[in-house]
């Protein structure tokens, strides 16, 4: 009894020398004032506040699934900066995914499929230097470098048009091409003068500096016609705003000044060419910073992995994209499972912090704590539940082609039932509502269903067909 005392009060006195995986607190902690707060770390409970002082950079990655809670933490994120420091903010939205939360918080909209941008705008800059720039982001885009005879004709034609013109356009770079019978490198330019696709071609409608400084601006890209045309609009607008940063000099007053939030833009996300890269290198010293937040982490290149100072890795179900992550940035086997595990808003960060600590730097917190309530939906599939935001799921729904109608009664379906459905429940919904077998493998694997559960569930499927004489359904993985 006595040895047992004993042992006891010597595992007692050890276990307060553990200290569980997490940062030490005076790390974590902030005034109201310096921080946004964001949530408690898993094991203390400490409260987490992202200090942009405390941190190498002020530069944000966040990785997850569809799903996960990427856009709900920008909101929080944003909304909470907007308030503590008067951050402005400007949203690149590939998908269209911000415009009604945008609205809802007394935002400005910028639909770039009614706007025009010209690519041929100064923005401060010297002819010389803009001439690099857009011949930069077509190197990008268009694989100039492949095309080295046309590549020169390019930027020949460019240096010429500003010589000529005082407001130059691109329909005028075109019209050398062709004066010059240079056909191919005319062509190359012609898809982005074409009717319908002239976005670069005429007038700016917009004037990009007075939107870095508009408070929370949303620049919708999804109504442009193609990825290459929304790519070099992302592209030309972060040349826009790095040379305003730019010239506005170094500040030296505390928060952010201006978030460049870019949601899905894996086209200028993973490249080095890209103005990305260099506003990641710079931003801090003008008090910018960038979040880059995807799906597939694969799509953002190395480089800004190696220069941001915080990551938020959210549920990530695919091997290949938690390992690409793991050794990008380093942590245990562990974490690397707990991540595999997370519900909506858990979340592994990463953060480097400017003052030097112990090995630590990636820990798991709780849910983050949102400006609005986190309205879940689950799914249950297989030996597998899956949750989602109930917006994401109705957005995801609307994406591949459900009516209005047919989302009231999925959303009837799961409100019934508290928030869950069963994952055949919502097969046999999307089969009446005509929807292929191959379609809707394609729907559940985005939500991040795997394929032994996958096989499961429409086993279950054929099995309450069966039961009511409906023949056998075969299972399409392909």
């Amino acid at each position: 009894m006595q040895l047992s005392k004993m042992l006891s009060t010597q595992v007692a006195k050890r276990m307060i020398l553990v200290h569980p995986p997490e940062p030490r607190k005076e790390l974590l902690l902030s005034a109201p004032s310096d921080g946004i707060y964001l949530g408690k770390t898993r094991y203390l409970s400490t409260p987490v506040f992202w200090d942009p002082k405390k941190v190498i950079n002020p530069h944000i990655s966040i990785v997850g699934i569809t799903g996960s809670g990427k856009s709900y933490l920008v909101k929080t994120f944003l909304t909470r900066a907007s308030i503590i420091w008067n951050s402005n903010a400007i949203i690149l939205d590939w998908v269209g995914e911000y415009n009604k939360w945008v609205k809802q918080a007394g935002g400005k909209i910028i639909n770039l499929g009614k706007e025009k941008l010209n690519l041929l705008d100064l923005v401060g800059l010297k002819k010389r230097d803009r001439v690099k720039q857009i011949v930069s982001a077509l190197d990008i885009l268009v694989d100039l470098k492949n095309h080295p005879h046309e590549r020169d004709d390019i930027e020949e034609a460019l240096e010429d048009v500003y010589e000529k013109s005082k407001a130059p356009t691109l329909r005028d770079v075109v019209k050398i091409l062709e004066r010059r019978r240079k056909k191919h490198a005319a062509r190359l330019l012609k898809r982005f003068t074409a009717e319908g696709s002239d976005f670069f071609a005429g007038k700016s409608t917009l004037n990009i500096k007075n939107l870095t400084e508009g408070g929370l601006v949303c620049i919708d890209l999804h109504e442009l016609p193609t990825e290459e045309i929304r790519s070099l609009a992302g592209l030309t607008i972060l040349q826009y705003i790095k040379e305003i940063m730019r010239g506005e000099g170094i500040k030296d007053k505390s928060g952010i000044r201006l978030f460049v939030v870019l949601d899905e833009a894996w086209k200028i996300a993973n490249d080095e060419r890209s103005d990305v890269i260099t506003i990641v290198r710079e931003g801090r010293k003008y008090n910018f910073a960038l979040i880059v937040a995807t799906q597939n982490p694969t799509d953002m290149h190395k480089t800004i992995f190696s220069n941001i100072g915080t990551m938020f890795v959210l549920r990530l179900v695919l091997k290949e994209f938690r390992d690409y992550v793991k050794n990008s940035i380093g942590y245990s086997e562990f974490i690397d499972n707990e991540i595999s595990k997370f519900g909506v808003g858990d979340a592994a960060v990463n953060m480097i912090f400017a003052e030097r600590q112990a090995k630590i730097t990636t820990f798991l917190m709780n849910k983050i704590d949102g400006e609005e309530p986190l309205f879940l939906m689950h799914i249950k599939g297989g030996d597998m539940e899956v949750e989602i935001e109930k917006e994401q799921l109705m957005r995801m729904l609307y994406e591949i082609g459900l009516n209005e109608s047919q989302i009231s009664i999925v959303k009837m379906e799961f409100e019934k039932n508290d928030g869950f459905t069963d994952a055949e429940q919502l097969v046999a919904m999307l089969e009446k509502f005509g929807y292929s077998k191959s379609s809707i493998i394609s729907f559940l694997r985005q939500l991040g269903i795997d394929e032994k559960n996958l096989i499961k569930i429409f086993s279950l499927v054929k099995m309450r067909k069966a039961t009511k004489g409906v023949v056998n359904v075969v299972l399409e993985t392909g």
